[in-house]
């Protein structure tokens, strides 16, 4: 019998969702940053995510409970803004021990309806049960208008790939203190000018292959490009910087430059190319070569 240790994180989730069926609302299933369902009659879509985070996993037991709220409200929101989408609700489920201290559950909240707040969401129920150590299991849904989603399925070869900051040593706070970018989200899905878009939440030489798998293309990185916190090999395998990933075609790249730093007044990163399906995955080097990328980023279930 298989063991979640043998299959591992991503091929599981393969698994799993392979039998989950269609329905004629779905417009996008399992396999994205969010799922995407129609609401008929009223010219919006609406999208769904959610996610876990865990004691001695995704947190430590001593850190401040406010930045754990961040934490836990800002994954869901980063998927929604991922999307392009306008955050709407939230569900929280807690799981804890009998000992679990009240007061820290309390501020923990306050942390999560912060945030909440600054993107005109709400947390609007949730359940609580007992487990052996502190658990936040978020749901939340979004909205956008109907068709306007940015998946992770659109880039086509040329495409510029950008970012929309540094990436790298977020273990020094970033995780835990990071602002997801809803309002950006939102402002690249109506420049119309995206065509493919999600978060980086495994790191960037992991979420990457997900663009070029669901788009049926590869891509060279320009490491001298790629901006950081700390060196190149944190940037590309850290994990949780929770910037935006995404593509740009050529001839619209400009006119995105200039629209963003009209509305952000910083300049967008631009740190590879989309390449033909076949490619794979190389980073260019300062000095010209051409190195193929691996991804080793943590995945749950691969612990060797």
């Amino acid at each position: 019998m298989e063991k979640l240790g043998d299959i591992g994180e991503h091929e599981a989730i393969r698994r799993l969702v392979a039998g989950l069926g269609s329905h004629a609302d779905l417009a996008v299933g399992a396999g994205d940053d969010c799922a995407v369902c129609r609401l008929p009659g009223t010219g919006l879509d609406q999208v769904f995510t959610t996610d876990p985070i865990i004691e001695n996993i995704h947190f430590q037991p001593l850190e401040k409970p406010e930045r754990i709220g961040n934490k836990a409200a800002g994954r869901v929101l980063s998927d929604l803004a991922a999307m392009g989408a306008r955050p709407q609700w939230l569900l929280v489920n807690v799981v804890a021990p009998p000992e679990q201290d009240f007061q820290t559950l309390e501020k923990i909240y306050a942390g999560m309806n912060a945030l909440c707040h600054r993107f005109g969401a709400m947390i609007i129920g949730g359940d609580l049960a007992q487990g052996p150590c502190l658990e936040l299991h978020v749901f939340g849904t979004g909205t956008l208008p109907a068709g306007s989603a940015l998946l992770r399925s659109g880039a086509m070869p040329g495409d510029g790939i950008f970012v929309t900051g540094p990436l790298g040593c977020s273990r020094e706070g970033k995780h835990l203190d990071f602002v997801p970018r809803v309002e950006e989200g939102i402002f690249l899905r109506e420049s119309g000018l995206v065509n493919a878009m999600m978060d980086i939440s495994d790191g960037l030489a992991t979420d990457l292959p997900h663009i070029l798998k669901r788009s049926g293309t590869g891509a060279v990185l320009d490491a001298e490009s790629v901006p950081r916190n700390g060196t190149l090999e944190q940037a590309l395998f850290d994990g949780e910087d929770f910037e935006l990933l995404f593509t740009v075609p050529a001839e619209k790249q400009e006119a995105l430059g200039k629209l963003w730093r009209k509305r952000f007044g910083t300049e967008l990163p631009r740190i590879g190319t989309v390449a033909p399906a076949g490619e794979g995955l190389r980073l260019r080097m300062p000095d010209g070569q051409l190195l193929p990328l691996e991804k080793k980023a943590y995945e749950h279930f691969r612990q060797g």
